[in-house]
């Protein structure tokens, strides 16, 4: 049955050449093993804006870098606004691999319906996240990272390296770096996870609209907002809640029967929890050691007051790499309290009181009828100082505002419908005077 010629194997009718079938098999097995066991200088969990801009710094540098993301580049639940701050500091951000709406003005509207209009001096980008996330993912790549479309599974310590298995597969990396988002998986391992108190709710949904859509965001009654934002080709709408428990489905509903009745979905509905920096434990968590960092919202870095997370992320993920890339990793943590901390610290604790009915339409009457605290609350918007600075001013502000509010209470406490500008034809569905009663 067996005949043996020439070093040759006959079976069945079929000849095989064994040294060749032998080495053709160690080679696979070479390969496989190679594959299933890569070994890299950094791997990076989660290709969004911070994952994929920490990967381009670093592979920039030459440094090995492994970027897995299974859905990468998504649409992920998000307004997509990137400011003047975000662009300005990072001018990738402006070139023409990134569609976008460019928005002048803004419709900012109190739960009682008191607004006032952001002339934003400088254009607010609106892109779609799927352009912003392929974008930067190509700039990972042709900076030299390798993407993986892959879910990482688990993550272990492993000797002096980390072991990272997605499916079947296994690799090893000397750091990890988590830009995985809330629910982030190296932040679970080495820190356990976000809390829920520690994090906001949030529900999106593109509809048909477009560059002729108003911009807008209005407070909601419970803690949080509602914002439609405008993109080149539909319109993206959204609420988010600072508090849990809140049914944010029918009063998305309401919003847009409301501000946008008749406009048909274009596609599923999406939520999405949101970091809240709150509390000083949280604050001084690290957010790096010797073997891992966080980065995005991973890191829990958005602004409650605003909603702002792209910047965050790309900021972040910036001051890692610089970090890192001097040799002192650990250095990551006093960068970012430095740079943004403070400011996002502030913000979670004055939410608590912006978000008062009462304390914010009298806020956003003030703002309307008061130039000098208009002027203030414009500069932050354009250029975004830290919230203590901000308190600073209009604390020195304070005689002109407070004359600037009397001479309005004197003149019959009403607003000139005129102050709406471009959303004149809003002006039936908000109230125009402010009631001190």
């Amino acid at each position: 049955m067996y005949a043996q010629a020439r070093g040759q194997v006959k079976r069945n009718g079929i000849e095989c050449h064994i040294h060749d079938l032998c080495r053709s098999a160690a080679s696979a097995t070479q390969d496989s093993m190679k594959q299933q066991r890569a070994t890299f200088d950094v791997a990076v969990i989660g290709a969004g804006p911070a994952g994929a801009h920490a990967a381009t710094r670093l592979a920039q540098a030459g440094v090995r870098v492994a970027l897995f993301d299974p859905k990468a580049p998504w649409e992920k639940p998000c307004g997509g606004g990137i400011t003047h701050q975000a662009w300005s500091r990072f001018p990738f951000l402006t070139g023409p691999d990134l569609p976008r709406n460019e928005v002048l003005r803004s419709l900012q509207i109190s739960a009682n319906q008191s607004f006032f209009v952001i002339n934003e001096g400088h254009p607010l980008f609106i892109v779609a996240r799927r352009d912003l996330s392929e974008m930067m993912l190509n700039r990972a790549t042709r900076a030299g990272a390798v993407h993986f479309p892959r879910a990482v599974d688990n993550l272990e310590t492993w000797g002096p390296q980390l072991r990272l298995k997605a499916g079947r597969d296994e690799y090893f990396a000397r750091f990890v770096v988590g830009a995985d988002g809330v629910h982030s998986l190296v932040r679970r391992y080495f820190l356990g996870p976000l809390t829920k108190e520690r994090t906001l709710a949030s529900i999106v949904q593109l509809v048909e609209g477009g560059p002729d859509d108003p911009a807008l965001i209005h407070v909601t009654p419970f803690p949080g907002y509602f914002w439609a934002f405008p993109r080149r080709d539909c319109l993206c709408v959204g609420i988010g809640a600072m508090e849990h428990g809140h049914a944010l489905k029918p009063a998305l509903d309401e919003m847009m029967k409301r501000f946008f009745p008749g406009r048909k979905p274009l596609g599923p509905l999406h939520g999405a929890p949101l970091p809240f920096l709150i509390g000083r434990d949280y604050y001084h968590e690290p957010r790096v050691s010797r073997e891992w960092a966080l980065v995005g919202d991973a890191g829990g870095f958005c602004d409650t007051l605003t909603g702002e997370g792209i910047l965050y992320a790309i900021w972040s993920a910036d001051l890692f790499a610089d970090a890192y890339l001097r040799g002192a990793p650990l250095a990551y943590d006093a960068a970012w309290r430095h740079a943004f901390g403070w400011h996002l610290r502030t913000g979670a604790w004055a939410s608590s009181f912006l978000t008062s009915a009462r304390n914010l339409d009298f806020l956003f009457t003030a703002i309307t009828v008061c130039p000098t605290l208009n002027k203030q609350m414009m500069d932050y918007i354009w250029n975004l100082p830290p919230y203590h600075q901000l308190a600073g001013r209009l604390l020195r502000s304070l005689p002109p505002i407070y004359r600037e509010w009397r001479r309005f209470k004197a003149g019959g406490g009403r607003i000139d419908p005129a102050l709406l500008g471009p959303y004149q034809h809003l002006a039936d569905k908000l109230k125009l005077t402010w009631d001190s009663a």
